[in-house]
Order: C-alpha cells, then sequence, then structure tokens
C-alpha cells in the first residue's frame, strides 16, 4: 500500500510540476499612470522603489547620455538671457521657485512625436519603469500654451502596450513649472521605448525622463514545493484555462506611489 501510495504521490506531484512548468504565464500587466504634478524628483512616483538599477536623466550637464538610452530625436534647450522658453523642471536650477528658466530641458525641434529606446544589453534587461515629465508647450492648433499629450511604451517586441493620453498646459510658455506633468508606464515583462507625442504641435519640451527595473518577486524555497501536491489536479484544470486568456492587459492608476 505505501508503495502503491508513494508512486501515486510522485506521478501527481510530476504531472502538477510539468503543469505548472509548461503553462504559458499570461503578459504582465501595463500600468499607465495618470498625470501627476511634478516639480522635483521628489514627486516622482518611482522614489523609492526597489530596484536593480535605476537612472534618471535630467539634461541638466547639456546632454542626453544615461546608460542604454536614446532619442529618436530632439535636442537640448539651454538656459540664456536671450531665451524666454526653456521650461526644465522646477528643482533643477536648485531652486523651487516656479521657474523653469534656468535649466535645461530635451526640445522636439519641430517634431510632433520623441521616442526614447531602451537596449537591454547595455542595461542588463529592459526597465520595467519608465516616465518622462512633459513641462510645456508654445504654439500649438489647441491654442497657445495648450496641447493634447500622448503616451505609448512599447514591449520587447515592439508591439505597443496601449496609450495614455492627457490635454495640458497653462496657456503660457515663458517657462512656468505648475503645468508640469509626470507621464509613466510600469510592465513587468519589459519596456523597449516609450514614445510621447503631441499631434497638435511641433514645439514643446520634456524633463527628467527616468527608467529603472523592479526587483521580481523572490523565489520560492524549496519547501514551497510540497504544497504542489495539494494542488496538483488544480494546475493541470487551470493549464488549458491559462492558454485561452488573452495576453494583453493595461489599466491607469491615479498618483499614488508605488512600492515594490
Amino acid at each position: 500500500m505505501m508503495k502503491k501510495l508513494s508512486k501515486m504521490t510522485a506521478t501527481v506531484l510530476f504531472m502538477a510540476l510539468s503543469s505548472i512548468a509548461t503553462t504559458p504565464v499570461a503578459n504582465a500587466v501595463t500600468t499607465y499612470l495618470e498625470p501627476s504634478p511634478y516639480k522635483s524628483f521628489d514627486d516622482s512616483p518611482f522614489k523609492g522603489g526597489n530596484y536593480s538599477y535605476f537612472n534618471l536623466e535630467n539634461f541638466e550637464d547639456g546632454l542626453l547620455n544615461t546608460p542604454g538610452v536614446t532619442a529618436s530625436n530632439g535636442v537640448i534647450n539651454s538656459p540664456s538671457p536671450l531665451n524666454i522658453s526653456t521650461d526644465s523642471v522646477d528643482s533643477d536650477d536648485r531652486v523651487i521657485d516656479g521657474s523653469g528658466l534656468n535649466g535645461y530641458s530635451w526640445y522636439s525641434a519641430n517634431k510632433s512625436t520623441m521616442r526614447f529606446s531602451f537596449n537591454a544589453s547595455v542595461l542588463g534587461a529592459l526597465p520595467t519603469n519608465v516616465g518622462i515629465v512633459w513641462t510645456d508647450v508654445g504654439f500649438s492648433n489647441t491654442g497657445l500654451g495648450f496641447g493634447n499629450v500622448n503616451l505609448e511604451a512599447f514591449d520587447a517586441l515592439g508591439t505597443s502596450l496601449g496609450v495614455l493620453g492627457s490635454i495640458v498646459g497653462d496657456g503660457d510658455f515663458r517657462g512656468q513649472t505648475a503645468e508640469d506633468r509626470f507621464f509613466g508606464a510600469i510592465n513587468l515583462d519589459g519596456i523597449s521605448a516609450i514614445e510621447i507625442r503631441m499631434l497638435d504641435s511641433t514645439d514643446w519640451e520634456v524633463d527628467h525622463l527616468q527608467y529603472g527595473r523592479a526587483n521580481s518577486q523572490s523565489v520560492p524555497e524549496p519547501s514551497f514545493l510540497l504544497g504542489l501536491f495539494a494542488v496538483g489536479a488544480m494546475g493541470i484544470g487551470l493549464r488549458l484555462q491559462c492558454q485561452r486568456k488573452s495576453a494583453s492587459k493595461i489599466k491607469v492608476l491615479s498618483r499614488t506611489p508605488i512600492q515594490y
């Protein structure tokens, strides 16, 4: 009897392990964060997370040179007594005073779309958390100082993970910071690129590009495998069900700090 029971136990355990090992895991949910006010990195929903790496590009050295990212277009917009339209993140000049004129930003340079692409070989793995701060728009079809901003993230294969859109602006273009908004996306499978666009303008700026890879959940201890015996039959039954599920999932969160 004991030999039969042991053989039965081993068989069910083997089936459970096989089921779990071969069941496709649905693609990770893509979470877009609703645009939120931003005056410094302290306002980032990504601050305080647990990451294997995290990079913040604030352009304050006049370059886009954080590791593993390239831009499709755009140029540095630098502070100058003759430039009344630079709109950096408020804190970049070390004073939060409602003005972004004394910092650096990334300017669209007559393009409606900017694409930032991430290099997994350089970074070690694609980022799971990507954000950028929209800081200003000048001339647009919506009206001076106002416009429609879209953020779109892409998975490792370049497939769109959805689009988040919002109308932003304050009706002015002279470096004010109250209208600055953080746009962000999270996908634990990894984000290969983001596009931020204003289809009604080619005269706009962004700042504080930030991207990091959240540490994955811990691997179960070996003792956890004993629990597979109890759920073996359930795991087998769920196998076909998981295969039929849709892999594309998107949700939008309001401004709430996210911890990992």
